[in-house]
């Protein structure tokens, strides 16, 4: 099975019509959150990458990979349980797989519209229930929930079915729950949020919606000092970074200006 992927994400000559590629997808399903950050990142990931961006599945491969990456043994695998663990590394690669799946759809729609709108209900929901925030593990790899999970939201928010403004509000309820937690963010999360608030301005969201949800994160009442200042240092970091992408884009002048004024 490694050397069938080796093969796939060199770009190498196969056959995917002789090889076994239910089998192949089982195996990359069964290890998509292995320890082994070469099998986990180089091969499998990048194989979905491969087999689902240049289309080499069936519209029945597909359906089966989407549903059971957005099940409960995958997105939401222990996800309630408060203990760190590796099963972080199953949760977080399976919303890259399904942001693969979102946004391919998105260009060529072939999946069950019932099937995209639970996946969009599930993917913004999981950014408010994980609670494991670590971005690089040492001698495992990336976790990246939250950059991943961020991956994720926006394609859901970026596809044409979504059209539920309640859950638009949920998604900047997802990001909030992130920014306001005691792990002080320093691999870049804050970049990653970006495209979730580009994504749900496409979709209609205001200036002043925009204003009133970056207020609201500044409204921390933590007693407990140190936790009260990991919550402000998230919240400045994104602030800074959504200030030069709103500075570059000419987007959102009211948000703009509250946050240099602030």
């Amino acid at each position: 099975m490694k050397e069938t992927l080796e093969s796939i994400v060199k770009k190498e000559d196969i056959n995917l019509d002789v090889i076994k590629v239910n089998e192949l997808l089982e195996f990359m399903l069964q290890n998509i959150g292995n320890t082994d950050a070469y099998l986990r990142d180089d091969l499998i990931y990048r194989g979905f990458c491969d087999l689902i961006l240049d289309e080499k599945l069936k519209v029945e491969q597909s359906i089966v990979l989407l549903k059971t990456c957005m099940d409960d043994e995958h997105l939401y695998l222990n996800i309630t349980h408060n203990c760190p663990s590796d099963d972080v590394f199953t949760r977080s690669f399976s919303t890259l797989v399904i942001a693969l799946i979102l946004g391919k759809d998105r260009e060529n729609r072939k999946l069950p519209e019932a099937l995209i709108l639970e996946a969009i209900q599930r993917s913004v929901d999981y950014l408010k229930l994980e609670k494991d925030y670590r971005g690089f593990v040492h001698e495992k790899g990336w976790a990246h929930t939250v950059a991943h999970g961020s991956d994720l939201l926006a394609e859901a928010i970026a596809h044409p079915l979504m059209k539920d403004l309640h859950l638009c509000h949920k998604a900047l309820q997802s990001l909030k729950s992130c920014l306001h937690t005691d792990y002080a963010f320093i691999d870049d999360e804050e970049e990653r949020m970006l495209p979730v608030i580009e994504a749900l301005l496409d979709k209609g969201l205001t200036d002043e919606q925009l204003l009133a949800w970056v207020k609201d994160l500044n409204e921390v009442e933590i007693d407990e000092w140190h936790t009260k200042y990991r919550f402000e240092w998230n919240v400045k970091k994104f602030e800074g970074t959504l200030l030069r992408h709103l500075l570059k884009t000419n987007k959102c002048v009211l948000t703009t200006n509250w946050i240099i004024e602030a």
